[in-house]
C-alpha cells in the first residue's frame, strides 16, 4: 500500500540518504521517506566560498565575521534633505533645481540645514544605548552633497560656506571612540548632473528637472565619474581603518539594476583605458604596476580588510535586503546577509514625525535574525543634527530588549532548524539553542524539531535564567513547558543547553595535512585551515593527487565534506581511511561521478586517524584543488540542495501542473521493492 507524502517529508526523507545521493546526480536506490523513530540527526553547517566579480573577491569569512556577530547596527541617513523635512528624495521627488536645492543650506530659513547642533557622541551614545555594534553615515546622498569638504572642483560640500565642517572626521572619531564599527554610505548617483540621465549624450532618459538629449551631457557624465572616483579616494585615505562601505545606487538614470552601470562607473578591480569615459589620472588611482584602479580595486588598495555592499555594480561583500517588510522564508544560507529599513516613514528626517510601532521593528528584528541576517536599522537626525524623540525613544527600548536578550542574538548563528512563518524561529551558539517563541505562537510549551545525538543538560528562561521543566523524547525532540509569554509577548526565549556543540565539529581542523605535491603558496594545510579562501592546489595536474589529514588519534568517523577550488568541475575522486597510514580502506568511492557541485558531502561509518583524499580525474586543463576537507565524528544529515525528480519508468520530470499517475508526476512513497511510477531519481539544477 502505498500514500501520498507532502514535499516537506519526502524532502526530509531523502536527506538521509547514502553518499550516492549526497555527491552524486542520481540516488542508486529509490527515494523514499525514512521511517526511524530514533533522533534525526541535524544539517552540517552550510559553507560560504567567497566568489570573484569583475576581478575582486568576496572577503573571506574571517573578515566579515565582526558583522554576522553584530547582528545590530544603526544607519543614520542625515543631508541637506533634512532641511525640507520631506525625506531624501525631496529634491527629486518636488522636483527642485539643484540651484534651488543649494539655498537649503545658504539661506537663513526654518528649513536651513544648519548642523548646529550636530553632536556625533550622542549618535554615538544612542547607538550603544540600542544595542548596535556598527553605524554607517550617509557621507553623500544622490544629492550630491558631501558630508566632508571634497576637494574634486566640482563638488558641493560641508567645507563650503556657510557650513565650513568636516561632518565626517568628527564622525568617524566619535563612532571609534564609542568601540563601534565605522560604516559609510556613499552613492555615485548625483542629480546635479544631466548626464546621469544621458551618459552617451545621444538618448536622455526621462527625469523631473526636464534635462534633454544634448551631446554634452556625455562629457558632463565623465566630469560626474570623476568625482565619484575623487569622493572614494578621500574617504578610504583620509579617515583610518573603515570597516564598511554601503554603496548605494550604481543604477544609472534610475533605470536597470546596479550591475547593468558596470561599463561606466567601472566598479571592479581595474579600469579600461579605452573606456569612453575615462577618469583624469587626478582623481583616480593605479596598483604598483601602473594599471588604473577600479571602485573597489581602490577601495580594498587603501582598506584590505572593509566589507562592502553590491550597490555599486560589483557583487558586494554581503547580500541587502531593504525595506520594513517581515522577512519570511528559510535561513539565509551560505552568505552573509543584512536587512536595513526605517523607523520612520522615510530614511532622512521627515516632519510627519511617523515612528514605527515597537512590535512593527521587533518582528523584522527577530525574523531576521532567525534567519541568520544582521539588521541595520536606520534613524533620521533634523535639520540640526538631532534624533526625534520618538525615534530615540523606539532604539532605546529595543536596546532594553538586547540588554536583557542579548546572549540569543549576538554572535549566534539562524538555526539549526528552519523558522516557521509568524510563530518561531531559531538562533544557536556554541552549546546553546534559542527558541524564539512569536505572537503567532500560541500556549506556554513547545517541542522543538530532533536535537540529534545531543543530551540536554538544562532549559531555562533566557530572561530571568531559571530553570524550565522540559522531558526528552525518543525521538530527540525537547519539549519545555511554562513557558511565560506575557513578560515579552513579542519574542519569548528560552534557552536549551546540550552537552556537546549544537553543530558538529570539524575534526580536521588545524590537524597536520599532507599532499602528493603542492603549487608554491597552495600547502596542504590551506584545505584544514577553516578559510575557503585559501586552498589546497596539487602540484601536478594529472590524476593520482592526494591530500592527507592526520587526525592525531583514531576516530570513529561519519562521514566527510569536501569543498573544490572551482565550482561547475567534475572531480572524480576517491575518500580512503587508515588507522596505522599503511593499510587504506575505500571510505567513499566516487571515482565514476559525474557530480560538478562545489561542496560534496559523503557519509560512511568507519575507524581511521588517517583520511586521504585522491583525485582519480579532473577535466582537461584543471588541476586537483581542495578549498576545505573537514572530517565529522557525529551523525549527520546531507543537504542536496535544490533538484529535479525525474521518474525512471517514464523519464518525465515531476511537474505539478497537469499531474497525472501515468507520468509518474505524484510524489509517493512506495513499498519496498518499488512499484511502477514510485520510483524516482534526483538530478542536480
Amino acid at each position: 500500500m502505498s500514500y501520498s507524502l507532502s514535499r516537506r517529508r519526502m524532502l526530509t526523507g531523502v536527506a538521509a540518504l547514502t553518499v550516492a545521493a549526497a555527491v552524486g546526480p542520481a540516488l542508486a536506490a529509490p527515494a523514499r521517506a525514512a521511517a526511524s523513530t530514533g533522533p534525526q540527526p541535524l544539517p552540517l553547517p552550510p559553507l560560504r566560498i567567497p566568489q570573484t566579480d569583475m576581478g575582486v573577491e568576496q572577503q573571506p569569512d574571517a573578515k566579515i565575521q565582526w558583522m554576522r556577530d553584530a547582528k545590530l547596527g544603526m544607519f543614520i541617513h542625515w543631508g541637506v534633505y533634512s532641511g525640507p523635512a520631506k525625506g531624501e528624495w525631496y529634491m527629486h521627488n518636488a522636483p527642485v533645481t539643484p540651484e534651488n536645492y543649494k539655498k537649503y543650506v545658504t539661506e537663513a530659513t526654518g528649513e536651513q540645514f544648519t548642523a548646529d547642533a550636530y553632536k556625533p557622541a550622542d549618535w554615538a551614545q544612542l547607538a550603544k544605548d540600542f544595542g548596535a555594534k556598527y553605524v554607517t553615515l550617509t557621507t553623500r546622498h544622490h544629492d550630491g552633497f558631501a558630508l566632508w569638504p571634497l576637494k574634486h572642483p566640482n563638488s558641493w560640500n560641508s567645507g563650503q560656506a556657510p557650513l565650513s565642517r568636516d561632518f565626517v572626521k568628527d564622525y568617524v572619531a566619535a563612532v571609534r571612540a564609542a568601540g563601534l564599527k565605522v560604516g559609510l554610505y556613499y552613492s555615485p548617483i548625483d542629480w546635479r548632473y544631466p548626464g546621469y540621465y544621458d551618459v552617451h549624450g545621444t538618448n536622455c532618459a526621462a527625469n523631473p528637472w526636464g534635462y534633454t538629449t544634448d551631446p554634452s551631457h556625455k562629457e558632463n557624465a565623465r566630469i560626474m565619474k570623476t568625482e565619484v572616483y575623487e569622493s572614494v579616494k578621500e574617504l578610504v585615505t583620509q579617515y583610518g581603518v573603515i570597516d564598511d562601505l554601503w554603496w548605494d545606487g550604481g543604477w544609472l538614470a534610475e533605470q536597470g539594476t546596479d550591475a547593468d552601470a558596470a561599463f561606466f562607473w567601472e566598479p571592479g578591480r581595474y579600469r579600461d583605458t579605452s573606456n569612453a569615459w575615462p577618469v583624469d589620472a587626478t582623481y583616480g588611482e593605479t596598483d604598483s604596476d601602473g594599471k588604473p584602479l577600479g571602485l573597489m580595486g581602490m577601495v580594498r588598495k587603501h582598506q584590505p580588510d572593509i566589507v562592502a555592499t553590491s550597490r555599486s555594480g560589483w557583487i558586494g561583500d554581503y547580500a541587502s535586503e531593504e525595506g520594513g517588510s517581515v522577512p519570511t522564508g528559510n535561513i539565509r544560507s551560505g552568505k552573509l546577509a543584512e536587512k536595513v529599513f526605517s523607523v520612520g516613514s522615510t530614511w532622512g528626517y521627515n516632519s510627519d514625525g511617523k515612528v514605527m510601532s515597537y512590535g512593527t521593528a521587533m518582528d523584522i528584528l527577530v525574523n531576521s535574525w532567525v534567519r541568520d541576517i544582521t539588521v541595520m536599522v536606520n534613524v533620521g537626525p533634523d535639520r540640526h543634527g538631532t534624533v526625534s524623540d520618538a525615534q530615540a525613544s523606539l532604539l532605546r527600548r529595543i536596546g532594553t530588549f538586547m540588554t536583557t536578550y542579548g546572549e540569543s542574538v549576538y554572535k549566534t548563528r539562524g538555526g539549526p532548524w528552519q523558522p516557521v512563518d509568524g510563530q518561531y524561529g531559531f538562533t544557536y551558539r556554541d552549546r546553546t539553542v534559542y527558541v524564539h517563541l512569536l505572537p503567532g505562537h500560541s500556549g506556554t510549551g513547545f517541542t522543538t524539531p530532533s536535537i540529534g545525538d545531543a543530551q540536554v543538560e538544562r532549559v531555562f528562561d533566557v530572561a530571568t535564567g531559571q530553570s524550565l521543566p522540559y522531558a526528552s523524547g525518543a525521538d530527540g525532540t525537547v519539549t519545555v513547558e511554562g513557558i511565560n509569554r506575557t513578560r515579552h509577548a513579542e519574542d519569548s526565549v528560552i534557552g536549551i543547553r546540550l552537552d556537546r556543540n549544537v553543530r558538529q565539529r570539524d575534526i580536521a581542523l588545524h590537524r597536520r595535512a599532507t599532499a602528493a605535491g603542492a603549487a608554491k603558496g597552495h600547502p596542504a594545510a590551506n584545505a584544514v585551515d577553516g578559510s575557503t579562501a585559501t586552498y589546497w592546489i596539487a602540484g601536478d595536474s594529472g590524476a593520482g593527487q592526494w591530500l592527507k589529514v592526520d587526525l592525531g588519534s583514531v576516530k570513529s568517523l561519519t562521514g566527510a565534506r569536501v569543498a573544490w577550488e572551482k565550482d561547475n568541475t567534475n572531480y572524480q575522486y576517491k575518500i580512503e581511511g587508515s588507522t596505522d597510514n599503511s593499510t587504506w580502506t575505500t571510505l567513499a568511492d566516487l571515482t565514476t561521478t559525474a557530480a560538478t557541485g562545489q561542496v560534496q558531502v559523503s557519509a560512511f561509518s568507519s575507524t581511521a586517524r588517517y583520511v586521504r583524499v585522491t583525485v582519480t580525474g579532473v577535466p582537461a586543463g584543471v588541476t586537483a584543488g581542495i578549498r576545505s576537507l573537514e572530517v565529522y565524528d557525529r551523525p549527520f544529515a546531507t543537504d542536496l540542495g535544490v533538484f529535479k525528480l525525474v521518474n525512471r519508468k517514464s523519464g518525465k520530470v515531476l511537474d505539478v501542473s497537469g499531474a497525472s499517475t501515468a507520468d509518474g508526476s505524484p510524489v509517493v512513497q512506495g513499498t519496498a521493492t518499488g512499484e511502477a511510477n514510485q520510483d524516482w531519481q534526483l538530478v542536480a539544477l
